[in-house]
């Protein structure tokens, strides 16, 4: 007989001690080592205690708790975003490792069934049902799938043309993240004439003149404009997406696209995120703010440039005048891989402080060779670590060249 229980069945409330016991157990679990970092583990397994101890059980649905729990919208594909099984494989993880740790054995045990998203709940005096001789078969047939595996490693690691590469590296961390990775595209804010003739007129349509020409006004005027705050993308931005979402392709790791103004906090809380841009994308000011290397701006004296913050003495890393035909002969970057400490999700970010900067930036996170010069310099272990990189890049007739790597942090 299967343990699976019948999702559309209402099964009976616990009784008041019994859920006590339970609830005061949960709290327990959660404040763990390994729960307490994971905010998606944290909030679905209390929902799941809490519905199965008062007998809701016909609600924890993956579609459901998608929209409960993690505030996806109603008609999201939940194949797309797995939000809820990738979070329901760790709790099970974790709840393994924790019953596993000494002291922890005796206590009331809370288990998420396989196939499911509904909790059991046994005695220390009683444990979780044997599993008999199925069990049995699937430890051997587990077994042998295991050995299979390692031979089909070890295989490939003898074999010539296998060497992982330092760029992957890099990214491995955000490629073995669950769930779908959000790019976040900034959106310079973008003035258009009202009148659609003189719009057209300055984009240079041929045959097409302004109503009633006159001589070409010195300005123009506030009432003759609309801002399109969500409408455009710098060019340098779309080329490092286009170099980002190729190399994403290359490892089958599904992303979505989102300009940053409909990129939401809670987007960046559940998935892997990469973020495109810097004074025009708030997400990337925010997660760099609490970095070494961050991005400041003085208007008084029209520059902008990148702060080292433990060496603010050092003014080398600006830009003054570019605003606004950003007609400059070297760009800044910020290039960033880490685990955002807002959103316990890892994070890359791709920002120069133009769009120049934005495009080398892009090239230097898909390029292995590119990579391999700044990563021959970095300390032993980086890969398991947070990185930051500061890049100059040459600009000739406004083309970006080759990133140099000024600066690295490591932590």
């Amino acid at each position: 007989m299967s343990r699976k229980p019948d999702l559309q069945a209402t099964t009976p409330s616990l009784p008041p001690e019994r859920a006590a016991a339970i609830r005061a157990q949960v709290e327990r679990i959660l404040t763990s080592p390994q729960f307490r970092g994971s905010r998606r583990c944290l909030s679905l397994l209390r929902h799941i205690v809490e519905h199965t101890v008062t007998g809701e059980t016909a609600q924890l649905k993956e579609r459901t708790l998608g929209i409960e729990v993690f505030e996806r919208e109603p008609d999201y594909d939940t194949s797309q975003d797995p939000v809820v099984r990738a979070t329901a494989g760790e709790i099970r993880k974790k709840l393994a490792q924790y019953y596993q740790e000494p002291g922890h054995q005796s206590e009331l045990r809370i288990d998420l069934l396989a196939g499911s998203y509904i909790a059991e709940f046994h005695d220390s005096a009683t444990p979780a049902p044997a599993a008999g001789r199925d069990a049995r078969l699937w430890i051997r047939i587990g077994l042998s799938i295991a050995g299979a595996a390692v031979v089909v490693l070890v295989l490939t690691l003898l074999s010539p043309r296998w060497k992982e590469t330092e760029l992957q590296r890099l990214w491995l961390p955000v490629l073995k993240a669950p769930g779908t990775i959000i790019i976040s595209l900034g959106q310079p804010i973008v003035y258009n004439l009202k009148s659609t003739q003189a719009q057209d007129a300055i984009q240079g349509f041929a045959g097409t003149t302004p109503p009633n020409p006159g001589p070409e006004p010195d300005f123009i005027l506030k009432k003759d404009l609309v801002i399109l705050p969500d409408r455009y993308a710098a060019m340098g931005d779309v080329i490092c997406l286009v170099h980002i979402a190729g190399m994403l392709e290359k490892y089958g790791k599904p992303y979505r696209i989102r300009g940053e103004r409909s990129t939401t906090f809670a987007d960046l809380r559940e998935t892997p995120a990469v973020l495109i841009g810097a004074f025009d994308n708030q997400w990337t000011l925010l997660a760099v703010g609490q970095l070494r290397f961050v991005f400041e701006k003085d208007d008084a004296s029209a520059t902008d440039f990148v702060r080292d913050r433990q060496h603010p003495e050092n003014n080398e890393w600006k830009l003054t005048g570019a605003w606004p035909y950003w007609d400059v002969k070297n760009d800044y970057a910020i290039v960033s891989r880490i685990v955002d400490t807002t959103t316990d999700r890892p994070v890359v970010i791709a920002a120069g402080i133009t769009h120049y900067g934005t495009m080398a930036a892009g090239e230097f996170l898909t390029n292995p060779e590119y990579f391999a010069e700044a990563a021959a310099k970095l300390p032993r272990g980086w890969e398991r670590k947070n990185v930051q990189f500061v890049l100059r890049i040459p600009v000739v007739n406004r083309v970006s060249g080759h990133p140099q790597v000024l600066a690295a942090q490591v932590w």
